[in-house]
């Protein structure tokens, strides 16, 4: 599974200096590092799908602006089952 994500710099948050928004489901995380953000988008989208129905994959990027860094994250859900 591939899902697109976008990676954001947050320059006036004292906390996490990276933004995560992973369109195909509306949601936000946050990182410190991009190594950071990819993980932490890969553990939102193994959470989800343990207890909803993962959205169909569209292999399409959204616009970036400015700073973002837009990627596929892949997700290999087999793996966490322990296949």
């Amino acid at each position: 599974m591939a899902y697109p994500i976008v990676i954001t710099p947050e320059k006036n948050n004292e906390h996490y200096q990276y933004l995560v928004f992973l369109p195909d489901f509306g949601a936000y995380c946050q990182a410190n590092s991009i190594i950071e953000a990819l993980r932490v988008a890969v553990k939102f989208i193994r959470d989800y799908a343990l207890i909803n129905e993962l959205p169909p994959m569209k292999l399409k990027l959204p616009h970036s602006t400015g700073e973002q860094l837009v990627t596929f994250v892949n997700v290999n859900l087999a793996a966490k089952k322990g296949k």
